[in-house]
């Protein structure tokens, strides 16, 4: 038998006093059924005396300890003061108030009340549980039926209902109360029930304050700050009202997205909204000892039967991840899927990757909602009241609120600081904040900012753009309709990816960019879920989606040698029919890309190399920026015949001279220019067969 893993203040002799006199009564009656009835008094006799001082000291013999009796003696003086205790009339202590309130509460009979009530003293007592641990001693660990055998002699209850109470189909085996392990070996009795049966007046209730946390709070949010995804706010709304007043059993909610999108708080503002009870299963318990992913489920698993009478009441499980995977891997998938359906009260669960999550447990959940990261006019909500009488100015606000991924949480532990140091100038408040998100975004493996890009400042110029289709064409129609699905091809560098940037600036829209390593994930069914996410994200968000590297994900089906492989452009091919924004997908390669695919864009746009005439504006435009004087025609004679004969140069290759003159430190000069225009171009075509003849 496992000992309770309860951290104890005071050792077992001062907990076995504090038991109550009629119990400790009780336990030694229990204690010389076993002695007498099943036999076990021949195991604390050794060389001819008692072996066992908290075993006499239990059964108020202790004037016996050290004097020599023979087996027979031992029996008669144990049956003798058996005899005592039977006939006097031990009246109920608060165990039995409370074991009576539990089994109310969880549908427990009589006989399960006992056992519980027995394991309970067994396992603050040590006379009795010494007195049990002599029989696993002389013949090992007691299987579960053997078990039922001693309880049934020690309780005076027949062995077969003993033996039903401690079956896996039993209340207190489902309640998780007491869990079986080692091929029913070994026992372990849930973490402090023991102490709670025994020494708190409320019983149930304490149990329930042990493992949850009843939310109290105000919530942080409104409804009104959910506005991003309104319509599954209030679609989830309507069916958890209708599933509680139904009183529907077996409903599961899950909710999982990055960090910080407002999982959690959107379960606080809807349950405070519809007026219920919500209980937060804990992650420690109230000594600040962390509860496992193990004893977390089980602590649930109570907690739905002593709120199965509560129907005001919601379960929230947050980081599922542990407990679904220890379940799995435990071969309980069968157990738990029954669970999903069968369980009173109505639960969010809440994950922050559900990558890893068998689609088993996926198919029982009613609704599964992913959290995209909130919009820039939520977050400076958010802001605003999170920052409530800190002196910093709106602008600044609204910078961070334009910071994709700012949690709530962070903002406010920084908000704290803050406020203790007692800063007044907004200017030190706002380089305070900063420097805290920065210092906890880096240790967090996060990014942050100092310095906004701004969408204005690019340098894109769609007349410099050697394409087959007029970007200005395309750009006026994509702001007039605000639609449209454009796949953008040709070779490296020619300016794809910055057209999604001016896109940003000119249609004043946010640009979620997307590359194949944002989006591939190593297990099957994880890119088809993480590009859903992404299009859901920018459907949320209003924003332009451009995923780079089409031909990672929308290669032939024709040509798959693997079924997910089939699987991820069916996925991409449903999004991109269903998504009502703006879709630009680039490539290096069209030629691998997918025919269904390509007839689903509306556009299919060609860059190409620069033509001779944009390759010298782009030559003349660069040095403008990096001189202040114009350039005489003594030193720019000789350049145009050289570029002339660079017949394959891309936008990309003149940013790549610029910043090596940067890093450098040198001046970006006419001859620096070519130079490394020539340098660029001859590492592009070092593999490519020489024309033949001359060239003027």
């Amino acid at each position: 038998m496992e000992k309770n893993a309860l951290p104890r203040q005071q050792s077992t002799r001062d907990t076995a006093l504090k038991l109550s006199h009629n119990y400790l009564k009780r336990a030694a009656l229990w204690s010389l059924r076993l002695l007498v009835d099943a036999h076990v008094y021949r195991f604390v006799i050794e060389d001819g005396r008692f072996c066992e001082d908290e075993i006499l000291e239990l059964v108020e013999l202790r004037e016996l300890r050290d004097q020599e009796v023979t087996p027979l003696r031992a029996l008669q003086l144990f049956k003798s003061r058996q005899l005592e205790l039977e006939r006097e009339n031990i009246q109920p202590a608060l165990l039995d108030q409370n074991l009576s309130r539990l089994a109310k509460a969880i549908g427990m009979h009589r006989v399960e009340m006992e056992v519980l009530g027995f394991l309970c003293v067994t396992e603050l007592h040590n006379g009795l549980k010494e007195t049990l641990s002599k029989v696993s001693n002389e013949y090992g660990l007691p299987h579960v039926s053997q078990l039922a055998g001693l309880i049934s002699v020690a309780i005076r209850q027949p062995r077969h209902l003993v033996l039903e109470a401690l079956s896996v189909n039993g209340n207190l085996c489902r309640c998780r109360l007491l869990e079986f392990r080692d091929s029913g070996r070994d026992f372990k009795l849930l973490k402090s029930i023991d102490s709670v049966m025994l020494y708190e007046t409320e019983g149930p209730q304490a149990l329930l304050k042990y493992f949850t946390r009843q939310s109290n709070r105000t919530p942080e949010l409104t409804p009104d700050d959910f506005a991003h995804i309104s319509d599954r706010y209030k679609s989830l709304k309507s069916y958890l009202k209708a599933v509680i007043r139904s009183k529907q059993e077996g409903t599961n909610i899950l909710l999982y997205g990055p960090p910080g999108t407002g999982k959690t708080e959107l379960v606080h503002t809807l349950t405070s909204e519809l007026g219920v009870d919500l209980f937060e299963v804990r992650y420690a318990d109230s000594n600040g000892v962390f509860i496992t992913g193990h004893g977390r489920f089980s602590a649930y698993l109570l907690s739905q039967q002593l709120l199965r009478v509560n129907v005001k009441s919601v379960l929230l499980f947050d980081e599922i991840e542990d407990v679904f995977t220890y379940r799995e891997q435990t071969g309980q998938k069968a157990w738990i899927n029954n669970l999903l359906e069968q369980n009173p009260r109505p639960t969010f669960w809440i994950s922050n990757d559900i990558d890893t999550l068998d689609k088993a447990y996926l198919r029982r959940f009613d609704m599964i909602i992913c959290m995209p990261e909130l919009n820039e006019a939520t977050r400076f909500v958010v802001v605003q009241r999170t920052l409530k009488g800190i002196n910093v100015r709106e602008s600044w606000m609204r910078k961070m609120a334009r910071k994709q991924g700012l949690q709530p949480a962070h903002l406010s532990r920084a908000a704290k600081v803050v406020r203790r140091l007692r800063l007044r100038k907004p200017e030190r408040v706002e380089q305070m904040m900063e420097q805290l998100l920065s210092s906890l975004y880096q240790a967090l493996g996060y990014q942050w900012e100092h310095k906004e890009r701004r969408p204005s400042q690019s340098r894109f110029n769609p007349g410099l753009s050697n394409t087959d289709f007029p970007l200005e064409r395309l750009v006026e129609g994509l702001k007039r309709s605000g639609q449209g699905r454009v796949c953008l091809y040709g070779p490296p560098g020619t300016g794809k990816s910055e057209l999604g940037r001016y896109l940003e600036c000119v249609l004043k829209k946010p640009l979620l960019m997307k590359k194949a390593s944002d989006l591939l994930g190593p297990y099957v069914g994880q890119t088809e879920q993480q590009m859903a996410s992404a299009f859901v994200e920018a459907k949320e968000a209003g924003s332009i989606l451009m995923i780079d590297e089409a031909d990672s994900f929308l290669e032939p089906r024709s040509e798959a040698r693997q079924h997910w492989e089939v699987s991820q452009v069916n996925e991409l091919l449903v999004q991109m029919e269903q998504f009502d924004g703006i879709l630009i997908m680039s490539t290096n390669f069209i030629e691998h890309l997918d025919s269904a695919a390509l007839r689903r864009f509306d556009f299919k746009v060609r860059f190409d190399y620069l033509a001779f005439d944009q390759a010298w504006s782009f030559f003349n435009r660069l040095l403008g920026m990096h001189q202040t004087q114009p350039f005489s025609p003594v030193e720019v004679d000789g350049i145009a015949p050289r570029l002339k004969r660079l017949t394959q140069l891309t936008p990309g290759d003149f940013a790549t001279v610029e910043r090596r003159a940067k890093v450098l430190g040198e001046a970006l000069t006419p001859e620096y220019l070519i130079a490394g225009l020539e340098q660029e171009h001859a590492i592009k075509t070092r593999h490519q067969p020489r024309a033949i003849g001359f060239i003027n």
